[in-house]
């Protein structure tokens, strides 16, 4: 694997996930010089986007472009580095199909929602070669290799161990010089926490009620249930020894509420689709640590909606 002091920005890089931030990624770092291949589990879709390309569109005006795209990893051999964008519920499973994509110098990052990817990818990987991320990049996907770039933002990068690397500023000198805004974190793991504390007190609720972010906060009654979520969430990090302030966890939800009003949660667009949601890894994550009978209770009625989505029009 590439010591913890190696440095460089020219990298052979597999993006794992169509969705997205997937083929975001992909087409700014192809865009940006780097050799990308964009890898997918559906061997028509991939056809089309190999055909077609990605285009992007929003922020940073449009961007079309040809992206390698393929289903079979052995085509492409080991990269230097993969990115995974899949759901979280699908991890180990594209890690596992896209296994050729590794050897022991791989470098595999993560900035998925929630909890439990960094165990899964483990489970196919070497651990050591895993790095933590998290991003507040905004983007939707409209259609095939269509990609609306909703918001600008951060991304973090960094060791699970804490420590300082050569490594993370060579993934993050390579993201940089694609545009996207990189920050460093020695404690990535509380940023990880601090993602998925507001995931939980937002994708569930506006899925059930089928609402925009920014709803949540119109209605006292919801706003209390989303404080006893962050409540419980902030409880279940100390018990992991990440410590948050409840007042400050609970301020962040609702400005991120505010702030993305108009936006639809990932997990509402899952639930409107008919598509299975990422809530074992969000709320259910929380659930799991303890009693936590909020978080427990919107597992429980996301995963109702999930079985039987409703007889009503």
């Amino acid at each position: 694997m590439p010591g913890k002091g190696s440095y460089s920005v020219d990298m052979k890089i597999g993006v794992i996930g169509p969705g997205a931030m997937g083929c975001m990624f992909a087409g700014y770092l192809k865009k940006g010089g780097q050799d990308v291949y964009l890898l997918d589990c559906l061997l028509e879709r991939a056809k089309n986007l190999q055909s077609a390309g990605i285009f992007i569109q929003g922020v940073r005006g449009d961007l079309q472009i040809k992206v390698p795209v393929t289903t079979k990893a052995s085509e492409i051999g080991p990269v230097d580095l993969v990115l995974v964008w899949v759901k979280a519920y699908q991890t180990e499973t594209a890690m596992q199909q896209h296994a050729d994509l590794l050897d022991k110098n791989t470098l595999i990052w993560s900035a998925q929602n929630g909890l439990g990817n960094h165990a899964a990818l483990a489970r196919v990987a070497p651990a050591e070669q895993i790095l933590g991320g998290s991003t507040t990049l905004g983007a939707n996907l409209i259609g095939e290799g269509r990609v609306h770039h909703a918001g600008e933002g951060d991304t973090y990068i960094g060791e699970l161990d804490g420590s300082i690397s050569g490594r993370v500023k060579e993934v993050a000198a390579t993201l940089t010089n694609a545009g996207i805004k990189v920050v460093e974190k020695t404690d990535i793991n509380k940023v990880i926490w601090k993602k998925l504390l507001v995931n939980t007190a937002i994708n569930a609720l506006t899925a059930i009620m089928r609402v925009r972010n920014g709803a949540l906060v119109e209605q006292a009654a919801l706003v209390r249930v989303m404080q006893a979520v962050v409540e419980e969430g902030v409880q279940a990090a100390e018990s992991q020894g990440i410590n948050f302030d409840q007042a400050d966890v609970f301020a962040l939800v609702k400005d991120v509420a505010l702030r993305t009003g108009q936006n639809q949660s990932s997990m509402l667009q899952d639930v409107l689709a008919g598509e299975r949601t990422e809530i074992d890894f969000i709320n259910g994550a929380i659930a799991r640590l303890g009693a936590y009978p909020v978080n427990q209770t919107l597992t429980d009625l996301i995963h109702a909606i999930e079985a039987s989505p409703g007889d009503l029009e």
